[in-house]
């Protein structure tokens, strides 16, 4: 029988083998040609082995310097306790990392330039770290460069800083250090009261020192989200507050506002997020699905963790209906139903997660553009039905009022128009765009509710039926549309008015064609959902959900929806919570 030829080693076991023995020699002395002075205490080695594991000796081995030719040579800065465990790394690659060990490799790998050896490092003290020793190893990562370390350390003095801001290692954090810390939002704590305990620890700790630091930390306390019991009992009579007249000033305005807007919630400052009741969400409703059939279906959106959650639905399906938010409800009128389409109005209740009807509009109506100005709902053009008169393009104004739950009518457009695009700011409404009986529109028109009365405006650089809009800071940022709904042709294109010199420019494209979408604001960021693409887009581009950036004229798309469908509408609210917490999550399809 022939024999089976011995099998050949593998490369990398090979390799490993050899330096296994180089190792060997190395512990017995043999063969090196250097040895290492740390400490006092003597290390052999192997310069060519060194050199190739360590850019550190690389360079020490290979410049013109006195240590390429010296039998001996100095290490300074090596704990010796770990030395014989850094060369075993240096030969054959591995260690073992103990938590007795830990730091002094953190300290020698960044001293001979062993980032691999560092991250192991690094890793195993993340891994261990707890908030009780967050800032000792915060403080460590910032000494030795470690990114990773500091990050990982940092969010856990944030998640825990109502403990951690009362250890004895946070009065050894700088001022700096403590200033970006309570000038956080996303700090973690029990209440604002901490933040001030907290303060007031850290200066007596060495009060001489830091007492000139007091007015510009006091600074960074909401105080309109103090308790007035606290703020009475503990802050007005402090002496380092009496002792400023910044604080003082700061103290004097917050009790003032506090009697201006006695029993009203209105703050003056950003609540802390752990503190935070209410959560900015963004709500879509209605729809078409893919297969034909109209929804009722009403989602909320979470941008902060990406998730999809259902609420109530609404009382009745709905398609290409007006949508908005007036006075934290938010609602659904007219539009295209099963049967027929709608008159009918509804309005979702964020507080209980139910839906209600309201009064009705006196005409069947889809189409519409519909905003929010002074308290009232307006709607504004759009498709009416009636039994006289059929189907015809209205130019109607529309205002609601939710304390009578009322609708009045109001001057109307100067033009007849269906598919607006309908924005608000402090003091008018602008209808965009939108379809004319024979054509598709880039004129538009300002409406003044003290006059009653539309004007023109600036026309866009191109026509635009069923695009989306927001407002911000002045301008109007508009997205999306179509000049030929049923070829499915859909602009990627968007414009920014400028309302202060009434002139329109071009933006940046989005990555997606779209028109009937909705343009959504969300703490300076706008959102961009749904619509209808070309035909080209595939179904995963059609659920992108895409977010620009104003300051940079950038478009982003981090989030998607959950599934695909067309003619739903969308806006923002704030949702408490304890209601987001109740809820079913969507999973995406």
């Amino acid at each position: 029988m022939a024999e089976n030829p011995a099998e050949e080693p593998s490369e990398s076991s090979y390799c490993s083998k050899m330096m296994q023995n180089l190792d060997k020699s190395r512990k017995k002395n043999s063969l090196s040609d250097v040895t290492l002075d740390v400490g006092g205490q003597m290390f052999p080695a192997h310069r060519c082995v060194l050199s190739a594991s360590s850019m550190f000796f690389e360079g020490l081995f290979s410049n013109n310097m006195a240590e390429k030719s010296a039998s001996v040579v100095k290490i300074e800065g090596i704990p010796p306790s770990v030395m014989d465990q850094l060369l075993s790394y240096l030969y054959k690659g591995e260690i073992q990392v103990s938590e007795a060990n830990a730091e002094d490799l953190i300290v020698s790998a960044n001293y001979l330039l062993l980032p691999r050896l560092k991250s192991i490092a690094c890793k195993f003290l993340e891994q261990r770290m707890s908030a009780s020793n967050s800032i000792i190893n915060y403080l460590f990562a910032e000494k030795y460069e470690c990114k990773d370390l500091r990050s990982y350390a940092g969010e856990l003095i944030k998640q825990n800083f109502g403990v951690v801001g009362r250890s004895k290692e946070f009065l050894l954090l700088s001022f700096d250090l403590v200033k970006d810390l309570i000038s956080r939002d996303d700090i973690v704590i029990s209440s604002e009261e901490d933040i001030f305990e907290i303060i007031l620890e850290w200066i007596d700790e060495n009060f001489e020192e830091r007492e000139q630091y007091f007015a510009e930390l006091f600074s960074y306390l909401r105080l309109s989200t103090v308790s007035q019991h606290y703020l009475y009992t503990k802050i007005l009579f402090n002496e380092l507050v009496h002792g400023s007249e910044h604080c003082r000033q700061l103290l004097m305005t917050e009790l003032y506002r506090r009697a201006l807007f006695a029993g009203q919630d209105i703050s003056s400052q950003r609540t802390r997020t752990c503190l935070q009741t209410h959560e900015d969400s963004i709500i879509t409703c209605g729809g078409l699905s893919p297969d034909g059939q109209i929804r009722n279906a009403t989602l909320c959106y979470l941008p902060s963790n990406k998730t999809w959650y259902q609420l109530a639905p609404m009382l009745s399906r709905r398609c290409r209906h007006g949508f908005s938010a007036c006075q934290g409800f938010i609602y659904a009128i007219g539009g295209k139903g099963e049967d027929s389409f709608h008159s009918s109005v509804e309005r979702y209740d964020p507080r209980t997660n139910t839906w209600s009807y309201v009064a009705p509009l006196a005409k069947k109506v889809k189409l519409v553009g519909a905003a929010t100005l002074h308290g009232y709902l307006y709607i504004v053009g759009g498709i009416e039905f009636t039994t006289e008169q059929g189907r015809r393009r209205c130019g109607t104004t529309q205002k609601y009022d939710p304390a009578t739950n009322s609708w009045t009518p109001a001057a109307p457009l100067n033009s007849h128009r269906s598919s607006v695009c309908l924005v608000s700011d402090a003091n008018y409404l602008y209808s965009i765009g939108g379809l004319a009986d024979d054509d598709f529109l880039s004129c538009n028109e300002r409406y003044d509710p003290k006059l009653n009365m539309w004007t023109k405006m600036a026309s866009m650089k191109e026509k635009r039926g069923c695009a989306c809009g927001v407002y911000l800071n002045n301008k109007i940022y508009i997205f999306g549309g179509t000049v030929d709904a049923f070829s499915r042709h859909a602009s990627v294109s968007g414009e920014v008015y400028d309302i202060a010199l009434d002139e329109w420019h071009a933006i940046a494209s989005m990555h997606v064609p779209r028109f009937h979408a909705s343009a959504i604001l969300l703490q300076d960021r706008i959102f961009v959902f749904g619509g209808i693409g070309s035909e080209s887009v595939q179904h995963h581009n059609s659920q992108m959900v895409e977010c620009y950036d104003v300051k940079t004229n950038q478009w982003m798309t981090p989030h998607s929806m959950p599934y695909e469908e067309t003619y739903f509408r969308g806006c923002s609210v704030s949702l408490f919570k304890g209601l987001l917490d109740s809820l079913e999550k969507v999973s995406q399809n």
